[in-house]
């Protein structure tokens, strides 16, 4: 390992570091990759000697397996949509006025982004239950939407932070009103922000388990991070190489927003509006 780091022109102990870490997590993919392609699987890993598709085929003869890709590109959508909607009408007094309680609000809802979904998922399942609201889609898109909000609050406010008020004002000049200029001025400039918070909080709901579980009964209804339970059979049987073809399916969507991104998540959120 010392003598791969140098070879690569690495410093030694962080070379050390960079191989463990590709092994710990590469060692894991390759393992999902050989069980999804190959006709014998198991908890062991092995290199298949043959490649086969019959895992894909069979992930698909279960049923309600299509549908639940599609329920979960539905919730995914619009949990996301609805987080996006409420975030960019909080983000703008928040990063545009200065009033009382401006801070203890914004440290309350960092503190309500830490929260586990564990520790609320309980209360909000005996709200729903007395309101009626237990197996019903758009509570479900609601709840997730609303757990995907705080943080959203928080990213697009450093977004139009980054927008020169001074464009915003001249907006006034021309005859626009504060809610016009909004519209005209910051949105348009935020419109990369806008997209990076939706593709996040499409992930968030799309690895969603513990909501969409909790609140459906009915199978016809759970999306398809739920119906993964499929391939857990009875007296702990696991169903390896299905179980790997379908994490394969799974995560195409995580992959291809990813890609259509061109990989600039984390890079986007440093652009903003011109200054000066």
């Amino acid at each position: 390992m010392i003598a791969l780091a140098r070879k690569i022109g690495l410093p030694t102990g962080i070379g050390i570091v960079y191989l463990i870490m590709t092994l710990f997590f590469g060692l894991p993919l390759l393992w999902l990759f050989s069980a999804a392609f190959s006709k014998v699987t198991g908890i062991a890993w092995a290199w298949p000697t043959a490649l086969t598709f019959n895992n894909f085929s069979g992930v698909f003869k279960n049923p309600g397996v299509g549908l639940s890709f599609f329920n979960a590109g539905i919730y995914s959508i619009a949990s996301a949509l609805v987080a996006l909607f409420l975030a960019a009408l909080a983000g703008y007094p928040l990063s545009r006025f200065r009033f009382r309680g401006r801070l203890a609000y914004m440290l309350s809802i960092l503190f309500i982004t830490g929260l586990p979904i564990t520790a609320m998922i309980v209360p909000m399942y005996e709200m729903f239950l007395r309101l009626g609201w237990v197996n019903t889609r758009w509570a479900v898109v609601l709840m997730m939407g609303a757990l995907a909000t705080p943080i959203s609050i928080w990213l697009l406010k450093a977004f139009i932070d980054s927008v020169d008020p001074a464009l915003e004002e001249a907006s006034w000049v021309d005859g626009a009103n504060r809610l016009g200029g909004y519209f005209r001025i910051i949105v348009p400039l935020m419109r990369p922000g806008l997209v990076v918070v939706f593709i996040l909080n499409f992930l968030g709901s799309w690895s969603n388990f513990y909501v969409p579980f909790v609140l459906f009964s009915s199978t016809s209804k759970l999306p398809v991070a739920v119906t993964i339970y499929e391939f857990f059979g009875n007296y702990g049987q696991v169903y390896y190489g299905q179980l790997a073809a379908f994490s394969l399916l799974y995560s195409v969507p995580v992959i291809g927003l990813y890609l259509l991104s061109g990989g600039r998540l984390g890079s986007t959120l440093n652009v903003g509006g011109v200054k000066g």
